[in-house]
């Protein structure tokens, strides 16, 4: 059987403020008996469903599920915050002992929330259970008061974290997170995360006129099935995966703005996701970037000229450069 060990579930899509809590309120209850004393001396009624010895450090683990369940069970309009790959890399960056992928499927959704806890048991000799206040699992839905009876009868603690909440009193979650970025609200979305908001793909070959047209050379991203902002232009950040512009193995980081949407002056039909980066000119076809969002510029429109997009692109550039550099 494996080490005792404090574990916490999840999707943890986004890994953004509120799952950054309950992972470091996590690490740091494994790893200092002080912690640990004082947390069971403000939850007396916990300690005694916690059978370890407060001096024994126990492993600190993190179970994540493939794919996210809502794909699974037929959400079709869930869209992720970011990749599977990426999500495991950002939780794999916290302190923790072990992070370990569960693959979710069919069978598995339908076992019930006291199976599911047998099965930590087995699998995981968890300790105590380290959740969010909206955490549910099995086909029955279980949350904190289910989970607690399973934990009394199998022999594990369950401890319920509040919510993070905005300055406004709102909570944080990946949803808000969605709709944040949906409605162009780059810095409450920015804010719910900690960090800024990426995409990343492969520059690709877009209509060949950024340049020769307009004086704005563009790096064309292929959209990807990620959660895409609201169309307009942004000012954005961007590393660029390629050797001539990486410093011991690190991208360097570019500003630039982003369009995001029709080009309707053009009249396209399709949507695009085009960078123009500062200061820059090298060929990066083929080449994978990642452009962080920072500011909304403005939406999305028509212009009557090139000439009044040209006017308006150098503007862009012009406020893009001020809030990137804060001067």
């Amino acid at each position: 059987m494996k080490p005792c060990s404090i574990l916490t579930i999840g999707n943890f899509d986004g890994v953004h403020v509120g799952h950054a809590h309950i992972i470091n309120h996590l690490i740091k209850f494994a790893s200092s008996y002080a912690y640990r004393k004082e947390f069971f001396e403000q939850n007396k009624e916990l300690a005694p469903q916690y059978h370890l010895d407060l001096q024994t450090n126990p492993a600190s683990c993190l179970l994540t599920f493939t794919p996210h369940p809502a794909s699974v069970l037929g959400n079709k309009f869930y869209i992720p915050l970011m990749t599977h790959e990426n999500r495991l890399q950002t939780l794999k960056d916290f302190s923790l002992q072990s992070v370990e992928t569960l693959p979710f499927t069919r069978e598995f959704s339908q076992k019930s929330s006291e199976e599911f806890c047998e099965f930590l048991v087995k699998e995981y000799n968890v300790a105590m259970l380290f959740i969010g206040h909206d955490f549910k699992i099995g086909h029955d839905r279980a949350g904190e008061e289910k989970l607690t009876e399973h934990g009394k009868k199998f022999g594990f603690a369950v401890y319920a974290h509040e919510p993070v909440r905005l300055e406004n009193d709102e909570i944080i979650s990946s949803t808000k997170i969605r709709e944040a970025l949906l409605a162009g609200n780059i810095q409450k979305a920015n804010t719910m995360l900690g960090r800024a908001y990426t995409l990343s793909g492969t520059v690709e070959h877009g209509f060949n006129r950024g340049g020769k047209l307009l004086g704005f050379p563009t790096a064309n991203l292929l959209e990807e099935t990620l959660i895409v902002p609201k169309n307009g232009v942004y000012a954005t950040k961007v590393k660029i995966f390629d050797p001539r512009f990486m410093k011991n193995k690190q991208p360097e980081i570019f500003y630039g703005m982003t369009n995001i949407g029709f080009n309707p002056t053009f009249n396209n039909n399709a949507r695009s996701i085009e960078t123009f980066i500062f200061d820059f000119d090298a060929d990066i076809y083929d080449t994978e970037i990642e452009i962080s969002f920072h500011h909304l510029l403005r939406e999305e429109k028509k212009f009557n000229s090139l000439q009044e997009l040209i006017a308006q692109l150098t503007d862009d550039k012009h406020n893009a450069q001020k809030l990137l550099t804060g001067n």
